[in-house]
């Protein structure tokens, strides 16, 4: 049986992958992997194909082992797939054992049953951040949304393809153990643009490389600090919200990066954001509130979105919003008011990656920006299902609606029920009562547990969207086009009854590609109108 999979090796603070041929490598225990081992302590500069990445790379659903060699630190980690005993759930899980390099003397060090029996388990160790000396106090601030729009609709849905397509990062938690690593500050940037919708779309097909490899890891720029402005608000990275000491200290860094701004500025509003939850602070000087915290990532996101995720991305990119009572366009003056057409002309005319840079400039350009789609022209989406799940029609009659203070979905109030006592506050929607979520104890996202959740769920349907008046969806593409991959013309030589699976539209992060690639496909029965 052929086993594949890579190295990992790190010395002197640079990571590097290791590829054998055709991506085969030896299993635990045999005397390869031992002798592999040995060679790259003495020398790395002489193992083939040393490719310098920012981190490490983890196990992919078609791959056996992975072996991560730290000199630095002087240890081997193996991961790997594996069932324990009384496990059900559908697929393997993913499992690592960790071995200080003393230890291993011979290649039974190395076998599975030596790693089990021997190995520690790095997915289990957690970091804690030091105690504070003394508690905060916080005043507590309410999160309401409203109805979602179209961009809504695209935001929900690419947030979960986004977790679908980089799910064994987000899967293996050793890769981003705290927001001092590079994954963790790419994975919460990527997350804050979405939400923001500051991002680009081109329909050049041609840099995207799918299905993503062994070889692929999120390539676009972040910030460097981990405390930083985006959109207007402050964002500080976290370790873990659950956690009182981490939470009062991401306060703590948020209040000193404030200390030097102009004494006028009376209140800040801040977003703290680990990969796994989000909360939203408003910073004043004689006050701090604070909502809950909320799921971010959690381990049914490749399939559903999350409630943080809907929060985020209706505070960093609605048309409408207010905080706090104070609506910021009212304070633009401005004697001339131009026609929608004159900021379409101008968006036509621009570059991609200028046009968030143009609804920035103006509280009346940001209204216009985030109540359209402008990096999809002709485009229009009539069908909200994911946003607006009770019926997904946002031209409703019935205007009147709540979100579910556990999942916040928003749903119609004639969609729902009749009693309009329901409605008032503490609405839990149906399938949160179903599956008995508590809002107060919200799942925490297990090593693992995205990839085989993804196993046995069934993923979204296709976006139904309107192209020239004609209806069309547009879904996630996972593969390369029919026509770029030449194994199909073993069973459809002329690729005739193949779907084209053609890319139309590509996600890109500041110029770099987001792992995000789309197509719109015919419908059963087309419509037009």
């Amino acid at each position: 049986m052929v086993t594949r999979g890579f190295w990992n090796v790190r010395r002197g603070g640079q990571w590097y992958q290791i590829h054998e041929k055709r991506g085969r490598i030896s299993s635990t225990g045999d005397a390869s992997t031992y002798t592999n081992a040995r060679r790259l302590q003495d020398n790395l500069t002489e193992a083939d194909r040393a490719v310098p990445i920012p981190f490490p790379l983890p196990l992919q659903q078609n791959l056996n082992y992975i072996y991560t060699l730290d000199l630095d630190s002087a240890h081997l980690t193996v991961a790997f797939w594996h069932r324990e005993e009384g496990d059900s759930a559908p697929g393997l899980a993913l499992t690592m054992r960790r071995l200080g390099l003393d230890s291993i003397e011979r290649p039974a060090d190395l076998s599975i049953e030596a790693l089990l029996n021997n190995g520690g388990n790095p997915l289990l160790e957690t970091s804690h951040e030091d105690m504070l000396p003394g508690e905060i106090e916080y005043d507590g601030l309410e999160i309401d949304i409203g109805q979602p729009s179209s961009l809504s609709e695209l935001q929900h849905r690419m947030f979960v393809d986004f977790v679908y397509q980089w799910r064994v990062f987000l899967d293996d938690h050793t890769l981003w153990p705290d927001p001092s690593t590079p994954l963790f500050r790419r994975l919460c940037i990527a997350i804050l643009r979405l939400a923001a919708w500051d991002l680009e779309v081109s329909s050049e097909g041609s840099i995207t490389s799918l299905p993503l490899g062994a070889e692929d890891f999120p390539r676009w720029d972040s910030p460097a600090s981990e405390v930083y402005w985006f959109h207007g608000y402050l964002v500080v990275l976290c370790q873990d919200l659950d956690a009182t000491t981490s939470f009062s200290a991401a306060v703590l860094k948020g209040k000193e990066f404030l200390r030097n701004l102009d004494a006028s500025r009376t209140a800040v509003n801040c977003i703290l954001v680990s990969i796994s939850e989000v909360a939203m602070i408003l910073l004043s000087t004689d006050q701090i509130r604070c909502s809950a915290v909320f799921p971010l990532v959690s381990n049914s996101s490749a399939t559903q979105c999350s409630p943080g995720f809907r929060i985020l991305s209706y505070l960093l990119s609605a048309s409408d919003i207010k905080w706090e009572g104070r609506n910021l366009s009212a304070r633009e003056n401005s004697s001339t008011n131009l026609p929608l057409e004159v900021y379409r002309m101008v968006l036509g005319a621009v570059e991609p990656f200028d046009v968030v840079s143009f609804a920035q400039a103006s509280f009346v350009a940001q209204t216009w920006y985030y109540s359209s789609l402008p990096q999809f022209p002709n485009m229009t989406i009539h069908h909200l299902d994911v946003s607006i799940p009770c019926c997904g029609n946002r031209h409703s009659e019935c205007r009147d609606g709540v979100s579910c203070s556990n999942c916040y979905v928003w749903q119609h109030s004639e969609c729902i029920t009749s009693n309009k006592h329901t409605l008032k506050s503490g609405y839990i929607c149906s399938r949160c009562r179903a599956s008995e979520v508590n809002s107060d104890s919200p799942p925490r996202l297990m090593p693992g547990a995205i990839g085989r959740a993804n196993l046995h769920v069934r993923r979204l349907e296709g976006c139904r969207v309107f192209i020239n008046n004609h209806e069309k969806a547009l879904n996630l593409r996972t593969t390369s086009p029919a026509v770029m991959r030449p194994e199909l013309r073993f069973m459809d030589r002329d690729l005739t009854s193949t779907p084209p699976n053609q890319i139309d539209y590509v996600v890109i992060f500041n110029g770099v590609w987001s792992g995000l690639a789309y197509g719109l496909d015919n419908l059963r029965s087309e419509t037009s109108v």
